[in-house]
């Protein structure tokens, strides 16, 4: 029986010293979080910097690229369980891989669903008194892209754990606070277009860093709780 008290990452980190269809799958899942870092950068640049279709197209082809990778590892997991003979251990890993692989294959979405919304207004997006603030969110957002890549590279549970625990009190807490104020008018100097698309632009901010978060768990919790943030708690 899986040990719900120990961490996920604890059960199978000694299987990186083998190079199999499960350690190429780790190696493509760095992989993804670098395209997933690159199509965020790229987004968010579309739509708040300097609007620009042409890389609006080439994002979408990186969003093909993480697809294709999120298919190569489904078909890693699938085949290195019909050959191995070590069940328990490998299961746990494989399951584990597989639910992650999902994350990072939606934040591929989310990102492209940015770009959507640029290539809708054909411009450069400013938020007049809540830039700055989303401006701070965008930077932790981006920030956490180089710490979930930095912390895949190096196995480094704790730069996971600061992941998991600036989610919350940091991103999803305020962002759910300002859209709130928005919806409430308490910007109203903001034109109903501008409100529409910084309220839709927070929640895809909010959603991106949800599925960093929940990768990251791969290193902190059990199988059981891959996704949450704490042991023991199923309601975030």
């Amino acid at each position: 029986m899986f040990n719900t008290k120990s961490s996920f990452w604890g059960k199978v980190g000694e299987k990186f010293g083998q190079k199999g269809l499960l350690d190429k799958s780790w190696d493509l899942l760095i992989e993804m979080i670098r395209f997933d870092q690159e199509m965020f950068t790229d987004a968010y640049h579309i739509l708040r910097k300097e609007y620009s279709e042409k890389k609006i197209f080439a994002l979408r082809e990186k969003d093909k690229q993480v697809n294709f990778l999120h298919v190569t590892v489904r078909e890693n997991i699938e085949m290195h369980l019909m050959l191995t003979q070590k069940y328990r251990n490998d299961l746990s890993f494989s399951l584990g891989i597989a639910t992650v692989v999902n994350h990072l294959e939606r934040i591929g979405d989310n990102c492209k669903n940015i770009s959507d919304v640029a290539l809708i207004y054909k411009k450069t997006m400013k938020f007049g008194e809540l830039e700055e603030d989303v401006n701070r969110m965008e930077q932790k957002v981006l920030k956490h892209f180089e710490l979930l890549k930095n912390a895949f590279i190096k196995k480094d549970k704790n730069m996971c754990e600061k992941i998991m625990d600036e989610y919350k009190s940091e991103v999803s807490g305020p962002i759910d606070e300002l859209i709130k104020k928005i919806l409430y008018g308490d910007y109203s100097e903001l034109s109903q277009e501008r409100s529409i698309v910084v309220s839709m632009y927070l929640r895809y901010l909010k959603r991106i860093d949800a599925n960093q978060k929940n990768v990251a768990t791969i290193m902190v919790n059990p199988f059981s709780q891959l996704g949450y943030k704490n042991l023991g708690s199923i309601d975030e």
